[in-house]
């Protein structure tokens, strides 16, 4: 998928992967030149599609978008992550195979798609970590992690229990190992911030999801 950033929006005119958004806002100001691009671009793609409001900082309803959902920003500080004792063991995938059953467990834990997302491409890529908690052969919870100068991402976590404190602070422990000492990051809402929360992320700042449904 190919993209390029005007004035200040990440945007593509290829088709996003499921759960993903065809425009990013990069800054929170100036909003009409980001209104101006995203203006254009509606009126040359059809619907559905979506962007995200990094900062919560535009008015998209005159463009024809109504909000999908409003998310927080977390961060985490680089401690140490307390963890009950487990009876599932947190490993990486490494091949094709292992990331074919993590992504169906991913569907199957809320995300459903007929379309691949996570291809096996990304088990090359240095920046990127894919991690599964197995009980014996069987994956029961899993998450993303993406590696930058400044922070770790943390996101796709799912559970067979997603409220199974255990399982989430063992994701948040395996993406703190791959970030090396960088704070952890990504963004939440509803029981999932609050469970962000509990394991020591604060809320830092405001986003939303925009989508059209209309043509």
């Amino acid at each position: 998928m190919s993209g390029a950033v005007v004035n200040g929006v990440w945007m593509t005119r290829d088709d996003p992967p499921p759960y993903y958004s065809r425009a990013i806002t990069l800054a929170a100001s100036p909003v009409e030149p980001q209104l101006a691009a995203l203006r254009e671009v509606r009126s040359e793609l059809p619907a559905p599609w979506s962007i995200k409001d990094s900062f919560a900082a535009l008015d998209l309803a005159p463009l024809g978008f109504e909000p999908l959902f409003d998310a927080e920003w977390i961060s985490r500080d680089p401690t140490p992550v307390a963890r009950s004792q487990s009876d599932v063991a947190w490993r990486r995938v490494t091949s094709a195979a292992e990331l074919d059953v993590w992504e169906a467990s991913w569907r199957d834990n809320g995300s459903p798609t007929d379309r691949r997302v996570f291809l096996p491409a990304l088990l090359a890529d240095p920046t990127v970590a894919l991690f599964a908690a197995y009980r014996g052969d069987a994956i029961v919870a899993g998450c993303a992690a993406n590696h930058s100068v400044d922070a770790v991402g943390f996101s796709n976590f799912f559970a067979d229990d997603a409220a199974d404190g255990d399982l989430a602070a063992g994701a948040l422990a395996a993406v703190s190992g791959f970030g090396e000492g960088l704070p952890v990051v990504g963004y939440e809402w509803g029981d999932a911030l609050g469970r962000g929360q509990r394991l020591g992320f604060e809320a830092v700042g405001p986003l939303r999801v925009w989508e059209t449904l209309a043509g």
